[in-house]
C-alpha cells in the first residue's frame, strides 16, 4: 500500500518535506532535472493523484525539459507504478537483511529508494546509482549494495496467488480469482501481460481512407513502419515510442487511438449504414467515432453519459473527423427517454468496470484497484443491461462489454440478466465478426487479451445478445 501525506505545495520541486531541505538532492535539484521532476511526480501519485495528471502538472512548469528528458521522467513514474508492490517487497527483504527497517525514513526519502531499486531492476550498477542519489544510497548502509549484488533473501509467498502478485505487482485479492477462474498457469499469463507495455494502437477511418495506404503515407511521411492489427480490419500498430496527436492525420481525424480489443467491441455491433444506434456509457467517445465511421456517417449513433465533461470532449473529436450523425445525451442511461424505447437497431453497452484489462496502459490503475469495487460494479453493470433491452428494437442487437478480466463483471453478469429478463438471449458472433474472427472465436462471447505480445489487444470482454420478444 502505498505511503499517504500530505500534498507538497505546488511550488516544490523535489517534494522534499522542510526537514530534508538539506539533503544532498532535495529542492534543490541536485538530483538532476529529471530525476527531480520524477520524484516530484511519483510523490503525487502515491498520494492518490494519476500518473497522467501528476506528470503533467510537473511537466507544466518544467519549461527546460525537453521531449528526451520528459520520456526519462515518465519511464520513471510508470515504471514505480507496475512494479511498486515488487520493489516494496525487494526493499523490505533487503532492509531486514541489513539489520534495519523502511520505517526508519520518512515519504520522500522512501520514494527516492524505491526509484533506486526500480533503476537497479533496469540494470543501472551500484556505482550508478551512488552517483545518481548519493543521500538516499547512504540512508540504509549496504541497502543497495546487496539490491545489486543480487544477495537480497527470497521472497517466502504463503500462496501461489501471491507469488503471482510479488512477481507482477498485483493484489493478491485479484490473482486469486484469475486463478480461481483460469488456473494459475493462465493467471500467470495474464498477470505478466498486464505488466507489460503496449503499443501504440491506432483506428482508422476507413470510410474515408484506406488502411493499407495509411500504412504506406505513414512510411512515406513519417519514416515508421506500421503493421495492421492482427483481428481488427480497422487498426495499424506502431511502436510505443510514436506520439502521434501532432501528425496531420491525427488532426484531419484520418485515424484516433484506440486499441484493438475496443475496435472489435465497435464492430460486433454489426452497424450498417442508416441504422440507428446507442452507445449506453460513451464516455470520450471512441466507440461513438467508430461507429460513426462504421456507419458512414449516416444514421443516428445516440450517446449517453452523465459526464458532460466527457461529452464535450466526444464532440470535439467528433468535428475533428468531420462526423455529423452523432447526437449527445448528458444523463445516464437509466433514465432512457421515452422517446427512444425500443426505436434502436442495437445498443452497446460499454460498462463502467474495474479496467483490470486496461493495465499496460494505465498502469497506476493498480494502486487504486479496490476489492469492495468488484462486488458493487456488477449490480451496476447488470441495470445497465437489463436497460438496454428496452431501448433496442425486437430484433435487434445488444453488445456487453468491458474492460475487465474478472468473471463476475463478465460472464456473470450476462448470465444473470438473461436469467432475469427472457426478452435478451445469446447470439453467435458469427452474426456480426463472421468475416472477421476465425470460426474458432465465434461463439456468443468472446474473451481478448491482455496481450500476450506487445501488440495484442488489452484484456476485454465481449458478449453477443438479440432482444427476443416471446
Amino acid at each position: 500500500m502505498a505511503n499517504r501525506r500530505k500534498p507538497s505545495p505546488p511550488e516544490s520541486i523535489g517534494y522534499i518535506p522542510d526537514g530534508d531541505l538539506g539533503a544532498k538532492g532535495a529542492v534543490s535539484g541536485r538530483l538532476g532535472r529529471v530525476r527531480d521532476r520524477a520524484l516530484d511526480a511519483a510523490m503525487r501519485m502515491l498520494d492518490g493523484v494519476s500518473a497522467d495528471a501528476a506528470l503533467e502538472q510537473i511537466f507544466r512548469r518544467a519549461r527546460d525539459l525537453g521531449p528526451a528528458e520528459r520520456a526519462e521522467a515518465s519511464e520513471l513514474v510508470y515504471g514505480l507504478a507496475r512494479s511498486l508492490r515488487r520493489i516494496d517487497d525487494r526493499l523490505e527483504r533487503a532492509a531486514k537483511a541489513t539489520g534495519r527497517k523502511l520505517e526508519m525514513v520518512d515519504a520522500s526519502v522512501k520514494t527516492r529508494l524505491r526509484l533506486l531499486t526500480l533503476e537497479a531492476e533496469m540494470g543501472a550498477s551500484f556505482e550508478q546509482l551512488q552517483e545518481r542519489d548519493p543521500y538516499a544510497v547512504k540512508r540504509i548502509p549496504g541497502l543497495f549494495e546487496r539490491i545489486t549484488s543480487g544477495r537480497v533473501p527470497p521472497a517466502k509467498p504463503k500462496s501461489e496467488a501471491e507469488a503471482i502478485g510479488l512477481e507482477w505487482s498485483l493484489p493478491d485479492w485479484l490473482v486469486s480469482r484469475l486463478v480461481a477462474s483460469f488456473g494459475a498457469p493462465r493467471a500467470e499469463e495474464i498477470a505478466r501481460a498486464l505488466s507489460g507495455r503496449a503499443s501504440v494502437t491506432l483506428r482508422v477511418d476507413t470510410h474515408r481512407v484506406g488502411r493499407e495506404a495509411l500504412i504506406e503515407r505513414i512510411a512515406r511521411e513519417h519514416g515508421i513502419e506500421a503493421m495492421p492489427t492482427r483481428l481488427s480490419p480497422l487498426g495499424i500498430i506502431l511502436p510505443s515510442h510514436v506520439r502521434v496527436r501532432s501528425w496531420p492525420e491525427f488532426e484531419e481525424g484520418l485515424i484516433d487511438l484506440q486499441d484493438e480489443g475496443s475496435q472489435l467491441v465497435a464492430l460486433a455491433m454489426g452497424a450498417k449504414p442508416g441504422d440507428t444506434v446507442v452507445d449506453a456509457c460513451a464516455g470520450a467517445g471512441g466507440k461513438t467515432l467508430a461507429l460513426a465511421s462504421l456507419m458512414q456517417n449516416t444514421g443516428r449513433v445516440i450517446s449517453f453519459d452523465p459526464d458532460e465533461h466527457k461529452l464535450q470532449e466526444l464532440k470535439k473529436r467528433a468535428r475533428r473527423s468531420s462526423f455529423t450523425n452523432i447526437e449527445t445525451q448528458a444523463m445516464d442511461f437509466g433514465r432512457l427517454p421515452p422517446a427512444l424505447a425500443g426505436r434502436a437497431d442495437s445498443v452497446l453497452v460499454d460498462a463502467p468496470c474495474t479496467g483490470s484489462g486496461r493495465l499496460r496502459r494505465q498502469p497506476d490503475g493498480r494502486l487504486r484497484f479496490d476489492e469492495a469495487a468488484v462486488t458493487a460494479f456488477p449490480a451496476l453493470q447488470a441495470r445497465l443491461l437489463l436497460r438496454a433491452i428496452d431501448a433496442v428494437r425486437p430484433g435487434g442487437l445488444v453488445v456487453y462489454a468491458t474492460c475487465s478480466v474478472l468473471t463476475e463483471e463478465n460472464e456473470g453478469v450476462v448470465e444473470r440478466v438473461c436469467q432475469t429478463d427472457p426478452r435478451l438471449r445469446p447470439v453467435s458472433l458469427e452474426r456480426t465478426l463472421g468475416g472477421v474472427l476465425a470460426p474458432s472465436m465465434l461463439q456468443s462471447s468472446l474473451r481478448l487479451g491482455p496481450g500476450p505480445a506487445q501488440e495484442d489487444p488489452d484484456g476485454f470482454f465481449l458478449a453477443l445478445l438479440e432482444r427476443v420478444d416471446t
